[in-house]
């Protein structure tokens, strides 16, 4: 019996999700150091994740003034695990060295005929340039769209909702993102496990991995753990890691993390608490 002849393999263009640097006009060495900044520590909170390079922004004298190489982004990038996929400007230089680094260039300042679905990250803006003490250091002002993991327990959320509970432990390497709302989880989260949430972040469990509040911006927002071991805790963008250990009063015990408005900049607090 013949067959009808087919084509062993379609390709078909689908749209990600990445975050976007919206990098502002200044020398190299200073936007790839707020750039570092912005990263944090690695693995960080945008590791491997795919992210665009915005140069909407500038004018090609500046790029030529400032010698901007891309290649030296990606090194920066690569270093934090990052995955960089596309290229935004309006420069026929950029778009070459993009080319010949095998980059994605979309002519910058209309995303909605991108491929990526993004929302933008200032980087390279003097006023969350210094480091703020404990570690902590602001990591983006706006936010990026981390993706749902494919994870048993999420359910279809509705915008109306104002909260995104997860009924089981989250595990290493999963990532639970709760757009617009706060997440609750009942469980634990396992080391290399990440839960991010717009609004605040309840794990009535062990929380060994890491948790975002305020991914959108909500410096009110907090996180809460019954019992705290966390990789990283962030905060609207700042950020705390424990490399050097946990303050004895909060290790493995009830935790509340916020922002105190009371300095400035802003600093990330620990703060004990009792439920009992």
């Amino acid at each position: 019996m013949n067959r009808p002849t087919t084509a062993p393999l379609d390709i078909k263009f689908a749209k990600i999700k990445a975050v976007t640097f919206a990098l502002r006009p200044c020398p190299l060495q200073e936007s790839l150091g707020a750039l570092k900044k912005r990263l944090g520590p690695s693995p960080g909170v945008y590791s491997a994740e795919p992210a665009v390079l915005d140069f909407s922004a500038w004018e090609e004298t500046e790029l030529v003034e400032h010698s901007i190489s891309l290649s030296a982004y990606l090194d920066v990038l690569k270093a934090a695990g990052v995955h960089l996929v596309e290229i935004r400007a309006h420069s026929a230089g950029l778009e070459s060295q993009a080319e010949e680094l095998g980059l994605r260039f979309e002519t910058g300042g209309d995303e909605t005929e991108s491929t990526t679905e993004s929302k933008t990250v200032p980087v390279a803006d003097t006023i969350i340039e210094p480091i703020i003490e404990q570690g902590t250091a602001p990591l983006f002002e706006t936010e990026s769209t981390p993706d749902v993991a494919q994870h048993p327990a999420v359910p279809e959320f509705d915008n109306v909702r104002r909260s995104m509970v997860i009924e089981q432990s989250v595990r290493s390497g999963q990532k639970i993102y709760a757009q617009g709302a706060d997440l609750i989880v009942m469980g634990q989260v396992s080391a290399g496990a990440e839960v991010i949430a717009d609004g605040n972040v309840h794990v009535y469990g062990v929380l060994r991995g890491r948790a975002l509040a305020g991914a959108a911006g909500d410096t009110q927002a907090r996180i809460l753990s019954t019992c705290f071991e966390a990789e990283l805790v962030a905060v609207a963008g700042y950020y705390l890691t424990f490399e050097g250990g946990f303050p004895e009063e909060n290790r493995s015990k009830p935790t509340l993390i916020h922002l105190d408005h009371g300095t400035e900049p802003a600093v990330l607090r620990l703060k004990a608490i009792n439920i009992r």
